[in-house]
């Protein structure tokens, strides 16, 4: 074997590999929203509750190798608010930026179904 392709593969072999590992935390701001009357803030926010339970927040990873050369991880987590967002989208059915006591009920019943 020639030295030079000898230390070449040696060098190969010892470098090791590139790892990173990266964890985003995606938090976005919550959609403004208003309530029609106490009663549906309550309904509403009692219907999250049982539909978002806290600590059960999405994730998604994504990775990325050449095997022995580099390796790459990321991890992006969704903030608290995401799940907000995501409820008050799907009970301000008008989308008119107000959650009315019947889009609330609404909302509930929905949550409460298995």
């Amino acid at each position: 074997m020639k030295p030079h392709l000898f230390l070449a593969l040696a060098a190969v072999a010892l470098a090791g590999c590139i790892h990173t590992t990266k964890t985003v935390y995606r938090d976005e701001p919550r959609i403004p929203i208003t309530f029609e009357n106490d009663t549906a803030a309550r309904i509403f926010y009692e219907a999250l509750s049982k539909s978002a339970p806290s600590g059960n927040r999405s994730e998604s990873n994504t990775e990325v190798s050449l095997p022995i050369i580099f390796e790459h991880t990321e991890r992006v987590i969704q903030g608290e608010s995401a799940a907000f967002n995501n409820a008050v989208l799907r009970c301000d059915t008008n989308h008119d930026g107000v959650i009315t006591e019947s889009e609330a009920r609404i909302f509930a019943a929905q949550v409460a179904k298995p």
